[in-house]
């Protein structure tokens, strides 16, 4: 009778064992939770606001980052400027704020971000400087200011009212900007440059821009000028404008060029120039810098 009675305590204490280990795997205070974070509150500058709404802004993208990773990255309404992020408690932050971009590119990363104009929309672009903060609960809002981060070049011709409305010869013009900052490195404030073709149109004028951000110290920009007619290009300037134009931000290059002027073009125009277009050659091309 003794070794069964044995036998049977061995399964008792085996089973209490099992049932012991089971308890300890499953106490929720045993389960794996994230990390712990704290509200913190992003304001915008007054002249932020007036200026968003000048311009019809409505939203911009928040980007936070800890030890170069994103941890928050999102468009958010304006909410009058006074925005909610949660974030990891008890860190060392580093953020930045943009509006009115086209896109982003490698958010994920602090030192690679790049923040891209929409090249089609040709809107300016606001992007605030890269600011830290701790997530200590002594920090309750963190104070940020979005500036124009963009300069821009605008085409205008030389002739008149009167004779561009005579114009017969061509109805458009693609105008080819070289080495425009269509990108800006937000860690570095370094630019990328890249061609940017713009329409301009009779109803305008034959007048359009382009914005960029800043290429000092970079490649000068030129202007290629493409005449069509319904759609079909008929003419061209021999080569890019000397226009050597350096962006600067909120600062403004406007070229004047004599369109009609035939010495600039690859082909002569076939129809008959009137007497006005042949006194108007002499005319130069013109270049004019101003503040936004």
């Amino acid at each position: 009778m003794k070794h069964p009675v044995n036998l049977f305590f061995a399964l008792f204490l085996l089973l209490c064992s099992c049932s012991q280990h089971m308890d300890d795997e499953w106490k929720p205070d045993k389960l794996s939770n994230g990390p712990e974070t704290q509200s913190v509150g992003f304001a915008l500058s007054r002249a932020s606001l007036e200026t968003f709404a000048e311009h019809g802004i409505t939203e911009i993208g928040i980007y936070v980052y800890l030890k170069d990773s994103l941890v928050f990255g999102k468009n958010l309404p304006l909410n009058n400027g006074n925005l909610k992020v949660d974030v990891p408690l008890g860190e060392k932050l580093q953020t930045f704020a943009v509006a009115n971009a086209g896109h982003l590119e490698d958010t994920d990363s602090l030192s690679k971000v790049v923040v891209y104009q929409d090249e089609q929309a040709q809107k300016e672009v606001f992007i605030s400087p890269v600011a830290e903060f701790m997530s200590d609960r002594t920090v309750s809002q963190v104070n940020l200011e979005l500036k124009r981060a963009v300069g821009q070049a605008t085409f205008q011709p030389l002739e008149t009212g009167a004779e561009i409305a005579a114009i017969t010869q061509f109805d458009a013009m693609n105008l080819v900007f070289s080495n425009v900052g269509i990108g800006y490195k937000v860690n570095s404030g370094a630019c990328i440059q890249g061609n940017v073709t713009v329409s301009a149109g009779l109803g305008a004028g034959f007048q359009a821009s382009v914005y960029s951000f800043s290429t000092e110290g970079k490649d000068l920009t030129g202007v290629d000028v493409i005449y069509k007619k319904a759609g079909v290009e008929v003419n061209r300037t021999k080569r890019a404008l000397d226009t050597n134009i350096t962006f600067q931000v909120s600062k403004r290059t406007i070229v004047k060029m004599p369109i009609l002027d035939e010495s600039y073009l690859k082909y002569p125009f076939d129809q008959v120039r009137s007497m006005k277009m042949r006194t108007d050659i002499s005319r130069k091309l013109v270049i004019e810098e101003c503040d936004f």
